[in-house]
């Protein structure tokens, strides 16, 4: 699908319209074959570029191509299964800005609302837009899960298996977002230095905060594995000392359960046997019972088994 925004000077909102002006913002998401060769012809893109960005596995990078600018970018989505960030393409020159992407990401739902106020639709603008959407995500979506990782920490104690799962899902979500925060990093260095971008001071100054604030992230990315780290083997840990105690409380049990049934046992064989015609011999067995489980019982408490 291929979407055409562009922003009129009397209106602070931009509008969709149905072909191509000079100056609009073009968002292409899943392409089928005939809309990337019309990308192609149109404007006279790089295909094997069009198709790398069409990859959500595509790593961040910056490439220069017939002054058109290919950076290729990752920013954290839900509305793809089983994976957490997507990557998408960045086409900018002074004639066409074009945003390719596999699915429709919720950067550009957000970013290209009807309904959101633009000031500014100049191609540099609408770049840093972007970036500031992805820092801003990678942000939210880390101390999201440092909240919950806190909220988890105060109960310990209480863990269960699926808090652990989630754990385990947080922790995979992580890794993946600090496999793509170099490059990110480094895509958006290359962005500031480079000479066919134009950004006003101020931007730049912007983008160099964006840098800083990725930088920052990515250490709470790391900090908060070691966090979750901690939690599980804190977990396995309490799995094993509360399997010894249950093993152990067995143990003990059984052997006290086996007295009683060792003396049962000789007193139930057809042999003679001493005491067995005494009437008093049934209060004694029990008495000798109790006597060796309050002996058992002392040996084991002395030894601090129990």
């Amino acid at each position: 699908m291929i979407e055409y925004f562009i922003k009129s000077e009397n209106q602070d909102k931009i509008e969709k319209v149905p072909d191509f002006v000079r100056g609009c913002w073009v968002n292409v998401s899943n392409p089928d074959t005939k809309e990337i060769d019309f990308l192609v012809e149109k404007f006279k893109l790089n295909k094997a570029n069009l198709l790398d960005g069409l990859d959500i596995h595509e790593n961040p990078r910056f490439e220069i191509e017939n002054k058109e600018t290919y950076i290729y970018l990752t920013t954290p989505t839900s509305k793809i299964e089983q994976e957490y960030d997507s990557s998408f393409l960045v086409i900018c020159s002074e004639k066409i800005f074009v945003t390719v992407s596999k699915y429709s990401l919720e950067i550009f739902e957000k970013i290209l609302d009807v309904k959101r106020k633009f000031k500014n639709f100049t191609h540099s603008r609408n770049l840093l837009k972007i970036l500031f959407f992805i820092s801003g995500s990678f942000e939210k979506s880390t101390h999201r899960i440092i909240k919950k990782i806190k909220a988890n920490r105060t109960n310990l104690s209480k863990l269960k298996n699926q808090d652990i799962e989630r754990l385990i899902g947080d922790e995979d979500k992580l890794n993946y977002y600090i496999s793509s925060f170099g490059a990110t990093i480094q895509n958006y260095t290359k962005i500031l230095r480079d000479k066919s971008l134009k950004f006003m001071k101020k931007d730049q100054e912007v983008i160099e905060d964006l840098i800083i604030d990725l930088n920052e992230t990515l250490k709470l990315c790391q900090q908060t594995l070691k966090a979750i780290s901690n939690m599980r083997n804190y977990y396995s840990t309490k799995l094993s000392n509360d399997l010894n105690k249950t093993v152990t409380v067995l143990t003990i049990f059984t052997i006290f359960l086996s007295i009683p049934t060792l003396i049962a046992s000789i007193y139930g064989m057809n042999i003679n046997l001493p005491f067995q015609t005494n009437l008093s011999l049934l209060p004694f067995l029990g008495i000798l019972v109790v006597g060796i489980w309050i002996l058992m019982f002392s040996i084991l408490k002395r030894y601090k088994m129990i």
